[in-house]
């Protein structure tokens, strides 16, 4: 079924591009003066357009974000070929296969997040509603020597709108089914003949896609499960300190406290369907999500999930003929709650909750050269440092003994990197080669308890005084790690309008601890050797915007998790192969009509990876390369959909007297993937499609605007992620969280 899935969704893309550059062609001859806009990009720590940057990257503007209705990072994934953001415990943000498996504070993400310069440490933040964006670029492939740390499948940079020297503000005013409210505004402007501010926020509630029939959930407020609750708030203060000097000073608030989706049971496991103990209607769950920890009386159960960040930046930019010098200063705190019912069941089994803290500092400094000769260059450092701390506890009901397992674990990190680049053009062709050197140390420290039986209601540091009960502390070695992370590029302008590129990039990310597991287990760092060539063309008097890029990695050490016997243990599998292509276009067919998409094909594969299967002990030991366990390899990496694709269609309409039109449709494609490093054929997903339609008008010069439109139009059911349950010992049983529903709304807007 999959490959005939992806078979279908490469002969679709196919011919709508053979559509595309057939009408391409046919405007070649047309007397109208129409062009795509022109898209610039920091990507490379200096301005420069889209088409002119020699890596694969992909950039949605603030008014396509609104166009295509997306909200978040889960629904911006569809429209960057080869990236996947899932839903968790944490975010999970995979790029061609490269992402994070371990979520706790001792883990690292794969995919580096920043927002206006500043540095998302943790992975619990990797999902998030976007307002006031000016755009959001996606840099695909590892950019160690550039971003440094833990950007070794790629990096997502929100750039926000900066203050305009004239007032200016907008509203945008949402309401949808599900009774979901959306309010997002913004008021700009000059306050002094050198100070210029901007204020930003955000309001979105929504009943939950889920309802939870569990008596007695409704008085702690998780009857409906999957729902929205959040607010965010950002100010932003542009100094000119000088005629060269400039200090901006950014901070933001955001909390959400929105409910977890409810972890579900595939149609198809032994429990779901008539006359079985779960319901099959995949929106009606009975889950007890009992927080309250048998045996310990100092450890709070979570009431209910948070996502609490606070952020300061503070970024002074000095311009002089030789360079440009930024320094970047970013604090982030960080609380993170999250409770799910571990075994999906209405009795009392098995719960899961976690809570983690996080404060980090980024130092960041780059000297960007400003001449205009054929050399070009940058150099620079970052200094990175944080403090976290996590409890993971897993409260087991009567049926095992009404106690707690609580695993309480502190790491901290101190790192730096120093990296130079230089840029050196020969006519139409240059070569850029650059280094980075990154060193990290961690210390972390993990408590393992197991509770007395109800009861005998201890504190959790004592329990080891209470018969049945157990207290052990580790300390493990300090993790100290550091590599030299070289890229090398060569670019070819064909023309004006064609570029052609080849590269040669080393990924790194720091190793660590997974403070699930019992002795605390740490894990080495991994690496890659990324290989890519592309081309970027603008055809048809810059009507038609083609951009290809193929690649081939050298995976090794790769950190992977699996779930055994309720603890989560990360290890490293020995190498992996990963190679694809991508394609991005847009085309303007005509003046009023657009045409856009994207098709990513990957394919991925262990070559080596030694490790046991807890579920599955009949797998066969390899005695040659695994001595003592089965090897995974030909098995496909998890997260790694073998084909995505994505195929937009817009058209706008000029009525007249300052009215104007717009119409959209988007039809989005994921292909089979697997979520387990065992390829299990439970725990997996083929392919689906999503339709996504919108339709809107504006008035007085686009003063006032109203917009409806409908996300998941045909309400496709489908999971967003799948994993195996660590409730049933020796047995690969699937949970996962089901995708939103059909949604669909009206917004109204007014810009003054």
């Amino acid at each position: 079924m999959a490959k005939k899935s992806s078979k279908r969704a490469l002969t679709s893309v196919l011919l709508a591009l053979t559509a595309i550059t057939g009408s391409a062609v046919g405007q070649e001859q047309s007397d109208e003066e129409f062009a795509l806009e022109t898209i610039v990009v920091t990507a490379e720590r200096r301005e420069s357009t889209l088409q002119d940057t020699p890596i694969a990257i992909s950039a949605i503007g603030g008014d396509q974000l609104r166009n295509s209705v997306i909200f978040d990072t889960e629904t911006i994934a569809a429209s960057i070929p080869g990236l996947i953001v899932q839903r968790d415990v944490v975010g999970k943000a995979v790029i061609r296969g490269i992402g994070n498996e371990n979520f706790t504070v001792g883990g690292d993400p794969g995919v580096a997040i920043y927002a206006d310069g500043s540095y998302v440490a943790r992975s619990n933040a990797a999902i998030f509603d976007f307002f006031d964006v000016e755009r959001i670029e996606v840099l695909r492939g590892p950019q160690a020597t550039l971003y440094g740390r833990n950007a070794i499948g790629g990096v997502i940079n929100l750039v926000s709108k900066a203050p305009t020297e004239e007032f200016e503000g907008y509203v945008n005013a949402t309401y949808g089914n599900f009774d979901a409210i959306r309010l997002e505004g913004a008021v700009s402007g000059a306050v002094a003949d050198n100070v210029r501010v901007r204020l930003a926020g955000l309001y979105s509630k929504r009943d939950g896609f889920t309802e939870n029939i569990q008596p007695g959930v409704e008085s702690r407020g998780l009857d409906e499960l999957d729902d929205k609750d959040l607010f965010a708030i950002r100010g932003r203060i542009d100094i000119d300190l000088s005629d060269n000097l400039t200090l901006e000073l950014i901070g933001d608030i955001y909390r959400d406290d929105s409910n977890p989706p409810p972890f579900f049971y595939p149609e198809g496991s032994p429990f779901v369907g008539p006359g079985s103990v779960l319901p099959s209607n995949i929106r009606t769950v009975s889950q007890g999500l009992e927080t309250e920890v048998p045996g310990i009386t100092d450890i709070p159960g979570v009431e209910e999930p948070e996502l609490e960040q606070s952020s300061i930046t503070g970024r002074l930019t000095w311009e002089t003929d030789v360079a440009t010098v930024v320094a970047t200063s970013s604090y982030r705190d960080t609380g993170f709650e999250w409770v799910n019912d571990g075994d999906g069941f209405s009795d009392f089994l098995v719960v899961y909750f976690q809570r983690d803290a996080s404060e980090s500092f980024t130092q960041d400094i780059q000297i960007t050269s400003n001449n205009d000769g054929p050399f070009q260059w940058i150099v620079g450092g970052t200094y990175f440092t944080e403090d976290s701390d996590g409890l993971y506890a897993i409260p087991l009901g009567p049926a095992f003994g009404a106690t707690t397992i609580v695993y309480q674990g502190t790491n901290e990190t101190d790192a730096y990197g120093v990296f130079v680049e230089g840029k050196y053009t020969f006519g139409d062709l240059a070569f850029t080669a650059g280094i980075r050197y990154s060193d990290e140390t961690k210390d972390s420290t993990l408590n393992f308890g197991q509770s007395a039986p109800f009861g005998a209601a201890v504190p959790f540091d004592q329990v080891g005084t209470v018969p049945g009960g157990l207290l052990i502390s580790t300390v493990p070695p300090r993790f100290e790690n550091d590599a030299i992370t070289p890229r090398f590029v060569l670019d070819y302008n064909l023309n004006e309008t064609t570029l052609f590129y080849a590269s040669a990039t080393r990924g790194f990310k720091s190793g660590g601890f997974s403070l699930l597991d019992f002795p605390v287990n740490s894990f080495e760092p991994e690496f890659v050797w990324a290989f890519e060539v592309g081309s970027k063309s603008r055809l048809f008097d810059n009507r038609l915007e083609l951009n290809t890029a193929a690649f081939y990695y050298d995976y090794t050490d790769q950190q992977l998790s699996q779930v055994t016997n309720l603890a989560t243990q990360t290890t490293n599998a020995g190498s992996s192969t990963i190679w694809g292509f991508e394609l991005e276009f847009r085309a303007l067919v005509t003046a009023n009509f657009q045409i856009d998409g994207n098709f990513a094909y990957l394919d991925t594969e262990f070559d080596l990876f030694c490790t046991l299967d807890s579920r599955d002990t009949s797998r066969p030991i390899n005695t040659q390369n695994c001595p003592n366990t089965p090897n995974l390899a030909g098995n496909r990496l998890p997260r790694s959909p073998d084909v995505t694709a994505n195929l937009a269609a817009s058209y706008f309409h000029d009525f007249g007297n300052g009215t104007e039109g717009v119409l959209r449709t988007e039809w989005q494609y994921t292909g089979h993937q697997f979520f387990s490093v065992f390829n299990r054929d439970n725990i997996a997903q083929d392919g689906y499609s999503v339709l996504n339609v919108s339709g809107g008008v504006t008035f007085d010069s686009g003063r006032w605007g109203i917009r409806a439109w409908a996300r998941n139009l045909t309400n496709t059911d489908y999971f967003t992620n799948l994993f195996e349950s660590g409730v049933i010992t020796g047995f690969a049983l699937p949970q996962g969280f089901v995708a939103p529903p059909r949604t669909y709304g009206l917004t109204v807007s007014t810009n003054f």
